[in-house]
């Protein structure tokens, strides 16, 4: 029987691991599923995954979850790989696994908001510390919460169309009654689909890495003329969660 240890680097046969079933992310992309595979392929796994053991009974071995690193598991198996580099971890496994994909950007907003409701009533925790836990303000964490209101069937699409931002979930889940909410998500529905077919509709061409580049020079050049000596208290803390949002987007950027 193998003995793991907590932070140790382990090479865990696929066949071993688990899917978790309190994991956060239920949809997986699978164009973004094939580009990952395809990296996979040529690369390897660079990022360990993360995983939990489950002992089922003494003297048995322990069942092996997936933590964070699902989707890194699937593509494995679809780039023929037997195993993937993995780390054990303990504490609390649906925290660490929503932090992880929230870094990774991995969630849509409502796998999110499913993920924090789920947090607040496994974990008793209070808005203020889901707001410590994945870097958002308050308010914040309490609009995301809003869209566990949504009814089932809109959660259920909005899980795989990630088109939909969270701004606009919020807006529909802000309606008093559920009629309220199925109508407003109805009519953007069709918004959509009108936009998706309309004859000659102008495409979007997408920024280069040029112009991209450009325009953080720009944004860089701006937050440095920044000057919050006069700022009050409050505005400092907003300002302060808006850097740590923008912080934890640029770092899941570079770990692209």
């Amino acid at each position: 029987m193998t003995l793991y240890e907590k932070g140790k680097l382990y090479q865990i046969p696929l066949a071993d691991l688990q899917a978790d079933p309190d994991q956060a992310r239920k949809y997986m992309d699978p164009q973004a599923l094939d580009d990952l595979t395809a990296s996979i392929a040529q690369h390897g796994v660079l990022a360990p995954i993360l995983f939990r053991l489950s002992q089922p009974a003494e003297d048995v071995p322990p069942d092996l979850f997936i933590v964070a690193g699902e989707r890194r598991c699937e593509a494995a198996k679809k780039g023929g790989l037997s195993t993937v580099p993995a780390i054990l971890v303990d504490g609390n496994h649906t925290e660490i696994a929503l932090v992880e994909n929230l870094l990774r950007q991995d969630l849509t907003p409502v796998e999110e908001a499913e993920a924090l409701d789920r947090l607040v009533k496994e974990e008793n925790y209070t808005q203020e510390q889901l707001g410590v836990i994945i870097g958002k303000a308050r308010t914040t964490v309490s609009e995301i919460l809003s869209l566990n209101r949504l009814p089932q069937e809109i959660r259920d699409e909005c899980r795989s169309n990630t088109t939909v931002t969270r701004k606009t979930l919020i807006a529909i889940a802000r309606k008093k009654q559920t009629r309220g909410m199925v109508t407003a998500w109805n009519k953007l529905r069709e918004k959509l689909a009108k936009e998706a077919t309309t004859p000659g509709r102008k495409q979007r061409t997408a920024p280069t890495p040029t112009a991209h580049c450009d325009w953080i020079s720009k944004a860089t050049a701006k937050l440095a003329a920044i000057d919050p000596a006069s700022w009050t208290k409050e505005e400092k803390t907003t300002f302060a969660a808006a850097l740590d949002d923008l912080q934890k987007t640029i770092l899941a950027l570079l770990n692209k």
